[in-house]
């Protein structure tokens, strides 16, 4: 007969703190957009933008690996 494997269980603790920070960053995001649309548009694209570098580059380094 095999040995029965034994799992080790996972922490669960710190759900609480980061359900919080989420919560927390929704509602400046959605303040933000309230109170400045135009503003928050302005940043989207920026982020997008920053984001779509990072990938870029990202790519470009992979190739280079190959």
């Amino acid at each position: 007969m095999s040995k029965k494997q034994t799992m080790m269980p996972l922490p669960t603790g710190g759900g609480t703190g980061r359900r919080a920070v989420v919560v927390l960053v929704a509602l400046a995001v959605l303040a933000l957009i309230i109170r400045d649309p135009a503003g928050a548009a302005v940043i989207a694209r920026l982020l997008a933008t920053w984001g779509g570098a990072v990938l870029d580059g990202l790519v470009a380094f992979f190739q280079a690996l190959s």
